[in-house]
């Protein structure tokens, strides 16, 4: 195919990705409560990509109505961490914590992985945000701040600014944080009927934003299609340049992803 066969197999293939995402959110909305929904994709989200299954295990031990009741970042930390098996210090944690229940720190995987995405680091960095929400809840909280933030979106700038301040906690970086916003933000709101004055906002951010950090099934795309995509405005060798967020992911869609 050319390359505007290519964009526009790209926007499709963003499309499908999108509507998948937002299917499994419903899907996850029918067994959970919006809390406990979030915070659990979340929580798997920080596992990327060896540790998905220990932090979804770790979600459901510690389930976010218990996180709720820890009124600190300090036990919060610490109850994630016990629960993740990597202390056995429960000093300072309500006396109905049940002690029992914790991974062994062995079941965590740390091969190949960088110190700054270890799995206690995650613990630790993912605490602050959750503090920040113990009172009214995470739901509620990347609700308002989806509100707090809606405004016409431009252009690609304008975008960034948008999802960065939506996004705007602190302990995890960036990056990491985009990642975050539309893998499960956009279409966890997306899948929320109660939430529809906002859906089209939602949709000009996917549509518009800059193409995310180049990852593994993104470098198997142009892989993929850089040899055989020809094009007179591009120069031999030249990589093809993925327009904005919805076709990154349909060029994740495109490698497998």
């Amino acid at each position: 195919m050319n390359e505007i066969e290519l964009h526009k197999t790209l926007n499709q293939l963003g499309e499908e990705w999108l509507s998948s995402k937002i299917q499994r959110m419903r899907n996850l909305l029918k067994i959970a409560l919006p809390d406990e929904a979030l915070y659990r994709e979340i929580m798997l989200s920080l596992g990327y990509p060896k540790n998905k299954v220990q932090f979804l295990e770790l979600a459901l031990l510690l389930p976010y109505k218990e996180i709720q009741k820890l009124k600190t970042q300090p036990l919060i930390e610490k109850a994630l961490l016990y629960r993740a098996g990597f202390t056995q210090d429960a000093s300072n944690l309500p006396g109905d914590f049940d002690t029992s229940l914790k991974l062994n720190n062995s079941y965590w995987t740390y091969k190949s992985i960088r110190p700054a995405n270890f799995p206690d680091k995650r613990i630790k960095d993912f605490s602050d945000l959750l503090f920040k929400t113990t009172e009214k809840g995470i739901y509620n909280y990347f609700k308002k701040q989806i509100e707090k933030n809606y405004t016409e979106v431009y252009d690609k700038t304008s975008a960034k600014k948008i999802v960065e301040k939506i996004m705007s906690f602190k302990g995890i970086g960036i990056s990491r944080k985009r990642e975050m916003f539309f893998n499960i933000i956009l279409p966890f709101f997306l899948s929320d009927e109660s939430f529809s004055n906002y859906h089209s906002f939602l949709i000009k951010l996917f549509e518009t934003h800059a193409s995310l950090d180049e990852n593994s099934k993104i470098k198997k795309f142009y892989k993929l299609v850089g040899a055989n995509s020809r094009s007179p405005l591009r120069q031999p060798n030249e990589k093809i340049q993925i327009s904005n967020a919805k076709e990154y992911f349909g060029a994740i869609k495109f490698s497998g992803g």
